[in-house]
């Protein structure tokens, strides 16, 4: 058996949450137990997904700026064009939160300028955009 990431965290939260945590005298060991749990389940449900994650989201977003970059002038403009024509070399999971941090902050200030313009065809695409996100980030916790 070769033990993947994925499936000893999994393993560990079952132990940690459902062994040691009922095990321990009520109160916070048993509450702190609990917490440690949960947070290896949700690590592991993170580490298949986390780099395809960030990496859609990322091209998405830059496929977005590339389209709205003609729209806009001055200095969004210009972050629009920059950020669109960037790409994500390092796949590592460091290296595509920092590119995603500050590919989500020129969507909020495209939001913010969708918003000011009355633009609702954009800001409904931002929004369906950051549900899809949300749902492929969804933490799944097992019925207990």
């Amino acid at each position: 058996m070769k033990p993947t990431p994925e499936l000893v965290l999994n393993q560990s939260f079952a132990k940690v949450a459902m062994e040691m945590g009922p095990a321990l005298p009520a109160g916070y060991g048993q509450g702190s137990a609990t917490l440690t749990g949960v947070l290896l389940l949700m690590v592991g449900q993170e580490f298949n997904r986390a780099a395809a994650v960030r990496l859609n989201e990322n091209r998405a977003m830059r496929a977005l700026f590339g389209e709205c970059a003609a729209t806009y002038s001055g200095a969004l403009g210009a972050a629009l064009k920059e950020a669109a024509a960037l790409g994500d070399p390092d796949i590592t999971v460091a290296a595509l939160d920092m590119s995603n941090v500050a590919l989500k902050k020129t969507l909020i200030a495209l939001q913010t300028a969708a918003e000011a313009a009355g633009d609702v065809a954009l800001e409904r695409r931002i929004l369906g955009l950051l549900k899809e996100w949300a749902d492929a980030r969804m933490v799944y916790l097992p019925a207990m």
